[in-house]
């Protein structure tokens, strides 16, 4: 660990302006990773500023950020005011859901992320930009894949959203010359997790959580301390510049011992229901063109884009990114999920999963 963190405090020292302005900056600050990518980025000592929305939660960040732009990535001139003097930009906004309308994906998804790095462009001091997408461009593949396979889009928001998000992001950066490198994390989970850690805690409790296929598959799990470092790595590394990369823990863990873990620690009865992937897959359709026949703007019950993740082995090929910028966990499930729980201990996590 101590080795690792040398290494990006060095990058960190050689990366950023002298003048006391901020050199970073990270956009969708108040979202899970993006929190703590800025907490990160601060303890490595940068100076740190964020892009967030009007009203949106800053406990994530607290105060690590220096400077505070208030913007959305619909907004150029916020993002023009939000990258001036910068050296390197994480992008870390988006849309992350399983339900929702098309339009508000590709506005945030697409057309934000293009948007951005044009404003990187404008700032002309920008050498990097890092686009956070997902190992969903993949199209949830039978088998899972590393980044030599194409993309595919399957008709699903986010998958299509984050696929053409890459695509804008790739031509923006041909056409402006701004040096771009994608991450796609597969499944990240800890404190502050929406997704993998509230959604499913709640779940728990109201004993409405169950497993498809027996909960046996590979999660592609990557603690969200491991995602920030590498994501740190791979924006400063040479060897980096125009490729994309796949993010995940090496431990193959099934969504069987992560959530049994999660439910040990809450002190609650693991799920007791299976569904086979056919059946799951059945309701969670019938589900959509109920709610989109009704015009039901909540979540269904269940969804695809769900039945995929936890249907589909996610252990998508890591190699790439451990030779080219050294990318390994320093943090194991053992240990993420004791800081985990420790999160959901604590008067913060109480309020987000209450027992």
């Amino acid at each position: 660990m101590a080795t690792q963190d040398n290494d990006l405090s060095a990058a960190a020292a050689s990366h950023g302006p002298r003048d006391g302005t901020a050199d970073v900056l990270v956009t969708g600050a108040s979202g899970f990773i993006g929190g703590h990518l800025t907490r990160r980025l601060a303890e490595l000592g940068h100076r740190v500023r964020v892009l967030v929305r009007p009203g949106s939660d800053r406990s994530g960040f607290g105060d690590a950020a220096d400077e505070i732009e208030t913007g959305d990535l619909d907004d150029p001139d916020s993002l023009c005011r939000a990258a001036k003097g910068v050296t390197h930009i994480y992008n870390c906004a988006g849309m992350s859901a399983d339900w929702g309308p098309w339009e508000d994906f590709q506005r945030a998804n697409v057309h934000g992320a293009r948007q951005l790095v044009e404003a990187a462009h404008q700032a002309g001091t920008v050498a990097r930009v890092l686009h956070v997408s997902t190992t969903d461009v993949y199209g949830y593949p039978k088998q899972p894949c590393d980044e030599a396979a194409g993309c595919k889009d399957i008709g699903l928001p986010y998958n299509r959203s984050k696929l053409l998000g890459e695509r804008a992001v790739r031509n923006a950066a041909a056409e402006t010359g701004v040096p771009v490198t994608i991450v796609r994390p597969v499944s990240v989970y800890g404190p502050r997790s929406k997704d993998f850690v509230i959604e499913i805690g709640n779940l728990l409790l109201q004993k409405q959580m169950l497993y498809i296929r027996g909960g046996q598959v590979p999660a592609g799990l990557l603690y969200v301390d491991n995602a920030v470092d590498a994501m740190i790595a791979a924006a400063t590394s040479e060897e980096t510049v125009g490729k994309v990369y796949n993010l995940r823990d090496p431990e193959l863990t099934t969504w069987r011992q992560y959530v049994e873990a999660l439910a040990a620690g809450m002190g609650v009865k693991p799920p007791w229901l299976n569904l086979p992937a056919p059946v799951a897959t059945a309701v969670a359709t019938l589900s959509e063109k109920l709610y989109g026949a009704l015009k039901i703007s909540s979540r269904p019950i269940l969804t695809r884009h769900t039945v995929h993740l936890f249907d589909r082995d996610q252990s998508y090929g890591i190699r790439r990114a451990q030779q080219d910028f050294g990318f390994k966990s320093t943090v194991d499930f053992e240990e993420g999920m004791r800081r985990t729980v420790a999160w959901l201990d604590s008067d913060e996590g109480r309020a987000h999963v209450s027992r």
